[in-house]
């Protein structure tokens, strides 16, 4: 891999990262107003062609609004670190077959993408683009699913809350 592949690819993980915090919070016009930037600002930070990235202070403010830190776990992840929340309880509203449903579908629909994107053998820089994003949704779910697992690990087991239900009888 070159300087510049590298550079490369930083570059748009941490766009595609960006996108999604934008996406989190509302969209462009949101995160001008909460970020005191322009909406064009925000829009050439969103767009995958622009090298523009947003500041420092415009990231935290509005990765603390959604309570996702997107970019910031982006720029761990480059470094091959990844983000621990030591006061992150347990997720009592969490459903872990749910959560595994959903990622599976994210990984089908990430794959189905790139399957389709890559047969004709080339794969277009949208192309590339539209399964960054499926995989970032996919990766946003994983983690949901590790954070489940993880709160029953803490927990010492769980008891599934599915039921036989046989005509209407419990």
């Amino acid at each position: 891999m070159t300087n510049e592949t590298l550079t490369n690819a930083w570059f748009h993980r941490l766009k595609a990262a960006t996108r999604m915090l934008i996406k989190l919070n509302g969209g462009i016009e949101a995160c001008a107003e909460l970020t005191s930037l322009s909406k064009s600002q925000i829009g050439r930070c969103n767009s995958d062609k622009d090298p523009d990235l947003l500041p420092i202070p415009s990231v935290i403010r509005l990765e603390a609004e959604c309570g996702n830190p997107v970019v910031t776990r982006a720029m761990a992840e480059l470094h091959g670190c990844q983000l621990v929340n030591p006061d992150e309880q347990g997720h009592d509203d969490r459903c872990l077959m749910r959560d595994n449903a959903e990622m599976q579908q994210r990984n089908s629909e990430f794959q189905s993408g790139l399957y389709s994107a890559a047969g004709d053998n080339v794969i277009t820089p949208n192309e590339a683009m539209r399964s960054l994003r499926d995989l970032q949704s996919l990766k946003q779910k994983i983690s949901d699913v590790e954070t489940g697992l993880t709160d029953v690990i803490a927990k010492g087991g769980q008891r599934g809350d599915l039921k036989l239900v046989y005509g209407g009888e419990e």
